[in-house]
């Protein structure tokens, strides 16, 4: 049985050259692309990928998110992996969402260089480098907003 994940790289692994390493990581555990998109930002895309964040963190994070990524390039990556784990396991590979709390191993754990801390103090959105869908549902629904809609009609009767 094959399952999928979604991944997205986000504009500071992009801006630090970091595709490709984060790439082969997901690859060296099993996991194989199937479908992978370019996305600019505008407002609306990133203001509804993170309507959750939002909502519970307020008009400031709403701010930070729109500095952090409207006008910017995200990649976003449909992987799949033999066994009925893609999710969690491209979670546990990428890492804690606080890069300075990533354990050793994970790629943000080894390739992350920011903290929550430093954007608290800075008042910016943290620098993660990856987002991954959480489960089936958010995967359904981010890839709906990143796809175009011919990619996802084509594509989604995959991942259901």
């Amino acid at each position: 049985m094959k399952t999928y994940a979604l991944i997205i790289l986000k504009p500071d692994a992009l801006e630090a050259g970091l595709a490709e390493p984060i790439i082969r990581r997901f690859f060296e555990e099993g996991f194989r692309i199937e479908m992978i998109g370019y996305k600019s930002v505008d407002e609306t895309l990133i203001l509804t990928h993170y309507a959750h964040v939002v909502e519970k963190l307020g008009e400031s994070f709403k701010k930070m998110a729109v500095a952090a990524f409207v006008g910017k390039v995200m990649v976003p990556i449909v992987l799949s992996q033999d066994g009925e784990n893609a999710i969690a396991n491209s979670r546990t590979l990428t890492g804690a969402t606080d890069p300075a709390k990533a354990a050793p191993g994970t790629i943000r754990g080894n390739l992350g260089t920011d903290s929550f801390e430093n954007a608290d103090r800075e008042g910016r959105c943290c620098y993660n480098l990856i987002h991954c869908s959480d489960s089936s549902e958010s995967l359904l629904a981010e890839l709906k907003l990143w796809f175009e809609p011919e990619t996802y009609e084509l594509f989604a009767p995959k991942f259901t």
